[in-house]
């Protein structure tokens, strides 16, 4: 048997940063975390006629980005918005990477 050390536990900051990381996996989840490492804001609509897909499936990948903590989202009437949530140290660490 081996002997757990502390090098092989992982941190619930090293959690989160692995399930983001796999999150980011998904092309068109990575397109859009990058989309908006480019911009301030987008509404759904707008994020689903550039990364080309539907609302509906854009709305659904965000919403593994809102349990994370990686975005904000704004309702504007009947618009929804999101912004990456450039205060979270994952999404600091994220934005690096890809730019």
């Amino acid at each position: 048997m081996s002997k757990t050390t502390s090098a092989t536990n992982i941190s619930p900051s090293e959690e989160r940063m692995i399930y983001a990381m796999q999150l980011l996996g998904d092309k068109t989840r990575y397109k859009m975390f990058k989309l908006l490492s480019g911009s301030k804001e987008l509404c759904v609509g707008e994020i689903a006629d550039q990364v080309g897909t539907s609302i509906s499936a854009v709305s659904q990948h965000f919403r593994n980005f809102e349990m994370l903590g990686l975005v904000n989202k704004e309702r504007m009437g009947q618009k929804i918005c999101y912004g990456l949530n450039s205060n979270d140290k994952v999404v600091k660490q994220l934005s690096k990477l890809i730019k």
